[in-house]
């Protein structure tokens, strides 16, 4: 693991990549595996590198505990990608570069995806994305992994979800990036087929000093709910002009899981009080169930380790946490079945831990795999978002849920929307 100094994570930054230092590292293979956490520890979007080491954490523990794989231990890795593209471009090439055994990689998130999912995939290093970009729905990287669902399909499942509530007037107001409007194709796909009114479609800035004006326009259009998306200062201020200028009403909100965030909590919560965020605002995102073998290990594992357990009830409620925890599972499970730890040998075997076969032993967490394939069976590992088909492009989307926050900041489920439903809606 990176060095920590006063509990903060010491983050890796600029430098030049070097494909012969990547390959020379990657055949030492001596000392724990790294895996690479892809995402932003600084700027405006550093609160989810924070959330998704998580799983990354809470993995290693477990996997470390259980022996590791073939006498390697895992570490986790921050690489920080800032938010920015520009960024992310040479830091993630120095980690390629300098990182011993950087064998794994989780992250990735859609605002960079489209500079560090190459740069990865060219080093042959198996990635776990939680990108939602809808160019990875076809994509033909080799050692691309993806365990949540594209945005268009989150933005259907806005929609889905809203129509089961019998919100069919909507105003549509996404900050101008490509994570929120990621989320538009699937929301006007869903639309026509929902019986449903745009009010408005709207693209605002981010972290404006007033959005009065645009708050205004919607106002007049009266819709029923709000399917929104932007970070939590340009949320609060938005509900905070909302709220004075129309006499302190407010509609419904509809936004995403990447929301469940203590920081959107605070800001929204200072800005119109903790009635509406726990009772007007609906976080919609990928589901999985909370009463199966992996949820227990996995929401054990979070409270049980120091960097995560502050987090850990928000964490244990929302998908690409748990994606990533499944990833990293399946990816240790794999180098098990291929005898190695590099990239190019196990990643050929990620699709095989995870298929159903006959005579397959469904297992539910990496110790009970490695036992398995001790005892020289086959296995089905069934993760934490339960069992995973990968289509031939590497992706899995799964169902859909709506939560809403607790005043304790906690979450809970209120919501499951079909995946198929979301599947047809799009199509």
């Amino acid at each position: 693991m990176v060095a920590i100094a006063g509990g903060a994570l010491a983050v890796l930054t600029v430098g030049a990549a070097s494909t012969a230092a990547r390959t020379t590292l990657a055949q030492a293979q001596s000392g724990p595996i790294s895996i690479g956490v892809v995402a932003p520890f600084t700027g405006p979007a550093a609160e989810f590198g924070t959330l998704i080491s998580a799983p990354c954490y809470a993995a290693t523990l477990l996997i470390n505990k259980a022996g590791g794989v073939m006498g390697h231990t895992f570490n986790c890795v921050p690489v920080d990608d800032t938010g920015d593209a520009a960024d992310a471009v040479p830091n993630v090439e120095r980690a390629i570069a300098t990182v011993p055994n950087f064998d794994m990689a989780i992250g990735l998130e859609s605002n960079t995806a489209a500079t560090t999912v190459p740069l990865v995939n060219r080093a042959r290093i198996p990635l776990i994305t939680t990108n939602g970009l809808v160019a990875y729905d076809k994509t033909k990287d080799k050692y691309f992994w993806r365990l949540t669902p594209a945005d268009n399909a989150n933005g259907a499942a806005f929609m889905a979800f809203a129509a089961e509530r019998g919100l069919k007037r909507v105003a549509i107001i996404f900050e101008n990036n490509i994570t929120a409007t990621g989320n538009l194709p699937g929301v006007l796909a869903a639309v026509p087929k929902l019986h449903q009114t745009i009010a408005l479609n709207l693209t605002i800035p981010a972290d404006a000093a007033s959005y009065s004006s645009v708050v205004e326009r919607v106002i007049a259009a009266k819709p029923q709910a709000l399917i929104f998306s932007a970070d939590p200062q340009s949320t609060a201020t938005f509900l905070s002009e909302y709220s004075q200028l129309n006499s302190g009403k407010l509609p419904v909100m509809i936004t995403a899981t990447d929301s469940l965030t203590p920081d959107f909590f605070n800001a929204v919560t200072k800005a119109v009080g903790v009635g509406y965020i726990t009772h007007k605002v609906f976080l919609v995102g990928s589901y999985f169930a909370n009463n199966t073998p992996a949820f227990y290990s996995y929401s054990k594992a979070m409270y049980a380790d120091p960097h995560t357990k502050k987090i850990a009830s928000v964490i244990t409620t929302v998908g690409p946490p748990a994606s990533a925890f499944d990833g990293i599972n399946i990816a240790a499970l794999a180098m098990l079945e291929s005898h190695s730890t590099l990239g190019p040998v196990y990643n050929s075997w990620i699709t095989k831990v995870v298929a159903a076969s006959p005579g397959a032993q469904v297992v539910h967490t990496f110790a009970a795999g490695k036992a398995a394939l001790a005892a020289g069976r086959k296995i089905q590992f069934v993760g934490v978002v339960g069992a995973v088909t990968f289509n031939k492009y590497h992706n899995f989307a799964g169902e859909f849920a709506a939560t809403v926050f607790r005043p304790n900041k906690s979450a809970v489920r209120v919501a499951i929307i079909s995946g198929s439903e979301v599947s047809q809606l799009l199509g």
